[in-house]
């Protein structure tokens, strides 16, 4: 099973007018046994939420590059969240936090999500699975602040040829109406076939930075997967 993705990561009118660097961070990359998307935001009240996301993002392919897709979730998560915790040197974690959203596809078609805080992860089905989650788990809560594996929301789905997956930050997710998400994304990739690489992230980050939602101020940051 083959992928196309795209990732983009626009900083925020609100950020750029305060001088502060784009909290958010994404990553899409092979590994050994499939594909992997990352998409962390870092809390903005936070000094170093910027290094926080970042580091997140590269935690979780650190980790998950090295171990078995079947992994046990709880295992995965401590692994992630100590490989971050020891990444930060001398940055208190307090002073980190950061959502984290990861979407690890098995080339044998198998997708399994973990998001902790708010974003949005949008499969193309429900859940099938899910395991260590409460009914307040994406709220306002983060690497550096949560503790509890029951604030991380866990599902494993069956995936097929033309599935798409994305992830995408709370500046862009509470910015659509309830039940047009899917649609976003379809005219997302949509308007994104046939372009090169460079072409649909250059285009994707002038629809970002000219976003229709009047006085919007957060980071804006999308990664996609369409399964072929």
């Amino acid at each position: 099973m083959s992928i196309r993705h795209l990732s983009v990561s626009v900083i925020g009118p609100g950020h750029l007018l305060n001088g502060q660097a784009n909290q958010d961070s994404v990553l899409v990359k092979r590994v050994p046994n499939g594909w992997l998307a990352v998409v962390c935001d870092g809390m903005g009240s936070k000094p170093h939420s910027d290094i926080g996301s970042r580091q997140a993002c590269r935690a979780a392919f650190e980790v998950i590059k090295t171990v078995d897709f079947n992994i046990e979730s709880k295992s995965l998560i401590k692994r992630i969240y100590q490989h971050w915790l020891d990444s930060l040197g001398d940055i208190k974690a307090s002073d980190a936090v950061t959502t984290c959203l990861i979407a690890w596809v098995s080339d044998e078609g198998e997708l399994r999500t973990f998001q902790l805080g708010d974003g949005l992860i949008l499969t193309p089905q429900q859940a099938t699975e899910q395991l260590d989650t409460n009914d307040f788990g994406n709220v306002t809560t983060g690497l550096g602040k949560s503790k509890q594996f029951s604030d991380w929301q866990v599902t494993k789905q069956r995936l097929k040829v033309g599935y798409v997956i994305a992830l995408m930050t709370d500046g862009i997710s509470e910015d659509l109406n309830q039940g047009m998400e899917l649609a976003f994304v379809n005219s997302i990739v949509e308007s994104t076939n046939g372009k090169s690489i460079r072409q649909a992230k250059a285009w994707l980050k002038n629809e970002f930075r000219n976003w229709g939602t009047p006085n919007h101020t957060d980071d804006k940051t999308l990664a996609l997967m369409v399964l072929s």
